[in-house]
């Protein structure tokens, strides 16, 4: 299993159904909120269904770790130390879900420093959809 970070990167206007109903999923409720998942079959089928709207891609474990120690908190709302972001990116990055290491699996992110990137000409709205430099963006954002 792999570990893949999505980045909701549109409003909600003229969204169909089923795609808010996968971002609802993702718990990706604002523009710019972050999760992290582990892939499975039912994963991959969510991620294809709202891949107009959100920028995804794998990440390595030193980019879920500076997102946990920068924007990380526990459940019941206050900060990770460093310490536990470690541990729990850890346990994330072996497999189990955030939310059973005991840390929130949304991550509200400011908008990317020096833009979004370049946009292109087959390409509506910057990096929508699979971005291979994720781990840029994140870094960036965090």
């Amino acid at each position: 299993m792999t570990a893949i970070a999505l980045i909701r990167m549109k409003g909600l206007f003229s969204m169909p159904p089923k795609m808010r109903g996968a971002l609802e999923s993702f718990k990706l409720s604002r523009l710019y909120a972050c999760t992290l998942v582990n892939t499975d079959d039912s994963t991959k089928g969510m991620i294809q269904c709202c891949k107009d709207v959100v920028s995804y891609g794998e990440v390595d474990k030193e980019t879920v770790t500076l997102l946990l120690t920068k924007r990380g908190k526990k459940l019941d709302g206050k900060r990770l130390t460093p310490e536990e972001a470690k541990k729990a990116a850890d346990e994330f990055m072996a497999g189990k879900k955030l939310s059973a290491t005991g840390v929130s699996s949304v991550f509200y992110l400011s908008p990317p420093k020096g833009g979004i990137g370049e946009r292109k000409l087959h390409v509506p709205f910057g990096p929508l959809g699979k971005n291979p430099e994720i781990m840029d963006l994140i870094s960036r954002m965090a």
